[in-house]
């Protein structure tokens, strides 16, 4: 194929790509609406919508006509079109989801992990209840499956590098073993990374935020100018391992006085989730953040005493004007954010480059 083929075929794909997204985002667009949000002529979305309609990608719905003339049709996503899994794996549990073209989801599978799991067991875990959410799944309709888990961890390589207080999982290619056994398409990242991911997707402006696990560990996602920060190492986040008592009691990380040590020895909830407030004071005032979500099974057990605590916290160190109002809110989505996220990454893929 000549290079100009090349380039006309890659801008099909992108302006696909385009459609698709103004429409994922809005719940539904007219014709003549996706022209004047994307710019194209309508002779071009007319060409563009009529392949995606052909290869069942959208559904049309024709709106009640409120004048004479010819009824407007509202475009929508056909949510059964494709599927993704998402999948969470954490230091004793795991759980798999699998969510629509739109990222509704459809059914979950979990289960325990036995104390100190290998890599074996993992995948093998992972790959069972894949196979399970799968059983009766078209495979022509399935785009991949999204991992969120315990770094640190190289979500290019896709290896769980030296995951903290998970012993022998040291170098890890665990997304290409899941791919050689599942036989999906497999995209690995840090599980705060994912839930980060999940509390941003489909938007195309998000506030700069951190979302913060805490669970078996203590670590944050981070949104910066609406997209997910991972470093050049793609392990940014590491909170929890922040010295806040330089003399404190020794952590796992082999530091002292850990935001994540010390919060978990704490002697009630109250006194944990004021020096969960106490680090990320810091977070804030290093990022600018807007907004702090929190997650995880130890808020799940006490939501309001972790949301009043923190805020409580960061309005006593951070004593701000309105205009830099910082924002300490729950996570809507609660146990799922890390496995939805990972889902949500195969989305993404798929409408930027639609099949």
């Amino acid at each position: 194929m000549t290079e100009s083929g090349v380039n006309l075929r890659g801008l099909r794909r992108h302006n696909r790509a385009m459609l698709l997204g103004h429409i994922l985002r809005s719940g539904g667009l007219s014709r003549v609406e996706l022209a004047e949000r994307s710019g194209l002529t309508q002779q071009a979305v007319s060409k563009i919508v009529t392949e995606l309609l052909e290869t069942e990608l959208l559904d049309v719905e024709r709106q009640p006509s409120t004048r004479v003339g010819k009824p407007r049709t509202q475009l929508r996503i056909r949510p059964s079109a494709r599927c993704a899994l998402g999948a969470q794996l954490d230091r004793d549990e795991f759980r798999v989801l699998r969510t629509d073209l739109i990222g509704g989801v459809e059914a979950v599978v979990e289960g325990p992990l036995p104390v100190g799991f290998t890599p074996e067991q993992a995948v093998t875990a992972l790959t069972d209840a894949a196979r399970k959410l799968l059983a009766d799944v078209d495979p022509a309709r399935v785009l991949g499956l999204g991992v969120g888990a315990v770094g640190p961890l190289d979500h290019l390589e896709g290896r769980v590098r030296d995951a903290t207080n998970m012993p022998g999982w040291h170098d890890v290619p665990l997304r290409d073993l899941l791919a050689e056994r599942t036989g999906l398409p497999v995209t690995l990242d840090k599980n705060t990374n994912s839930a980060a991911f999940a509390h941003a997707w489909p938007q195309e402006s998000v506030p700069s935020a951190a979302v913060v696990l805490v669970g078996t560990g203590i670590g944050v996602g981070l949104l910066v100018d609406g997209r997910v920060y991972r470093g050049p190492r793609t392990n940014a986040g590491e909170f929890g391992h922040t010295t806040i008592a330089y003399e404190g009691p020794r952590c796992a990380c082999g530091r002292r006085g850990c935001v994540e040590v010390l919060h978990n020895s704490a002697a009630t909830t109250e006194e944990a989730a004021r020096l969960l407030g106490i680090g990320l004071a810091d977070l804030v005032q290093v990022l600018d953040l807007e907004r702090i979500v929190l997650f995880g099974r130890a808020v799940r057990a006490a939501p309001e005493v972790y949301r009043d605590t923190v805020a409580g916290e960061l309005r006593e160190l951070l004593p701000v004007p309105h205009w830099q109002r910082i924002d300490v809110e729950l996570s809507t989505l609660s146990e799922d954010a890390v496995a939805l996220g990972g889902a949500f990454e195969v989305l993404a893929g798929f409408y930027e480059t639609p099949k």
